[in-house]
């Protein structure tokens, strides 16, 4: 029982420093992007779909890439300062695995209080401007009163994905770190103790049950609020005085060595070869094209994704519509319950649903693989499908309802072609997430099945990094570029 109370509070511990560290990256990229005009902003705020987009896995070797023994920056280190042994040596401890879980997810913070900060009611500021007060004091005072929705709904965002965190902590835990779901997944399938793996899974689903009920009663505050600011946004001043230019600096370079390299540290090693002097090449994607299972592992991906995908938006869409036609019988209580209901899979892990599918079906299959992404998914069509109902009008849902035979005609006249932009959004974005998991087809261990995304990870695995990094640079390219076009459709 205390090594299983030492798991969970690991747990908790590395996910809360882990946002922590976001929050120390994402809230000045936040101010920067919200308030200042500056070059490179654009490109700054663009970054906020990585995190969606980039795999875990794909980051993970980034940073093995540039922050391991033999990685770029210690390559660069040894060579201007002449070193004769690698000065960086954080990436397989405790402060590595914080460094790439804060780092990987500061974007999200970054964005959704951005937003927030660039469209806040200037006029209490003001007040107290003419008062006499100083910037900092203003912000102690006022703006961060006004930002702590959004500040705490997406830091709670944050926490969940570092609490359910299981590549980053697989490769960067170091020895003896080990939170809920490596030990679930190390119990169920090292030991088969699936009596202590379902003890696991309970704690963890429980704790995950409140933090997600506390994120959703979060996020309709974030959102109820911001509806009171304008829907412009403020004017941007240029970065002004040292203090502002030194932190805009200091966050840059920060950026630009812990997120920004490791990303181009893989482009780096997908292009060279592991033999020296070879330079610039192509022979690696050569070599990864001849493997027997990289076909194969790319059909699947794309056959998986789309029938995730399309059961994902299927799901969303009726329950959407169904939320859409009751939401005016139902009480305020009862329609904040049925919105919370999509959001429950959140409280449940890839790992856990993937240990529940083994101990049932004893050898998954790519059908147990579908419906395990499908159940845990579909909150994501969900989350993009429904505002696009809700801003169809009470009044053209009325006459519809009256000038059609029943109400499946009238989705299939009226609801349905308005939904259509979302529904195809929703798809693509559903594909790229599928596309990019690694956890349930590693734990679900398919007979003669890969994804590109496991894949990528067994090349990782047996130290062909090169290989692996040309097979991220396929995935990433494949998952970006979906998300992308999910992106468009909206």
């Amino acid at each position: 029982m205390h090594q299983i109370f030492s798991v969970a509070w690991f747990t908790f511990f590395q996910a809360a420093l882990s946002t922590i560290m976001a929050l120390l990256i994402g809230l000045p990229a936040a101010f920067f992007c919200g308030r200042r005009s500056f070059f490179g902003r654009k490109f700054l705020l663009s970054l906020s779909v990585v995190p969606f987009c980039i795999p875990s896995l794909i980051i993970a070797l980034g940073y093995v890439t540039f922050l391991g023994l033999n990685g770029g920056l210690n390559q660069f280190l040894m060579f201007v300062f002449g070193l004769s042994e690698p000065p960086v040596k954080i990436l397989y401890s405790f402060v590595g695995l914080i460094i790439a879980h804060g780092f990987y997810n500061f974007p999200l913070i970054m964005k959704n209080v951005s937003d927030s900060w660039g469209k806040l009611p200037m006029q209490q500021a003001e007040s107290a401007r003419l008062l006499g007060a100083g910037e900092c004091r203003i912000f102690r005072t006022v703006t961060i009163f006004q930002l702590i929705p959004s500040i705490a709904s997406s830091s709670l965002l944050v926490f969940i994905y570092c609490f359910l965190s299981f590549i980053m902590v697989l490769l960067f835990g170091g020895i003896g770190n080990s939170t809920l779901e490596v030990e679930i997944y190390k119990v169920a399938r090292a030991t088969l103790n699936f009596s202590r793996a379902g003890t696991l899974a309970g704690i963890e689903t429980f704790i995950l049950c409140v933090i997600t009920v506390v994120y959703c009663f979060l996020e309709q505050k974030t959102a109820s609020k911001v509806k009171g600011f304008s829907s412009m946004e403020n004017p941007r001043k240029k970065i002004k005085g040292i203090t502002e230019s030194i932190l805009f600096a200091i966050t840059i370079v920060l950026i630009l060595i812990f997120f920004i390299a490791p990303l181009m540290g893989i482009i780096f090693n997908a292009f060279t070869s592991s033999k020296k002097g070879t330079g610039f090449t192509f022979q690696t994607f050569v070599r990864i094209f001849k493997m027997r299972s990289f076909f194969p592992s790319l059909k699947s991906t794309f056959l998986v994704g789309i029938a995730t995908s399309l059961f994902c938006t299927l799901i969303a869409f009726v329950y959407s519509v169904f939320l859409r036609f009751i939401e005016k019988k139902a009480g305020r209580k009862m329609n904040v319950f049925l919105k919370v209901i999509p959001m429950l899979p959140m409280s449940v892990s890839s790992v856990v649903v993937g240990v529940i599918i083994t101990a049932i079906v004893k050898r998954g299959n790519a059908a147990c693989l579908v419906l395990a992404q499908t159940a845990l998914t579909w909150p994501l069509a969900f989350k993009v499908i429904y505002p696009q109902l809700s801003k169809i009008p009470d009044e053209t849902m009325d006459s519809a309802l009256m000038l059609s035979k029943n109400k499946l005609d009238m989705v299939k006249r009226v609801i349905f072609p308005q939904s259509l932009p979302s529904l195809l959004s929703a798809i693509c974005f559903c594909f790229a997430v599928s596309a990019g998991d690694t956890t349930l087809p590693l734990v679900l261990a398919i007979p003669h099945f890969d994804t590109l995304s496991l894949f990528t990870y067994r090349l990782a695995g047996a130290y062909r990094f090169n290989e692996a990094c040309a097979s991220g640079v396929i995935l990433g390219i494949i998952c970006a570029g979906i998300f992308k076009l999910s992106m468009k459709k909206r």
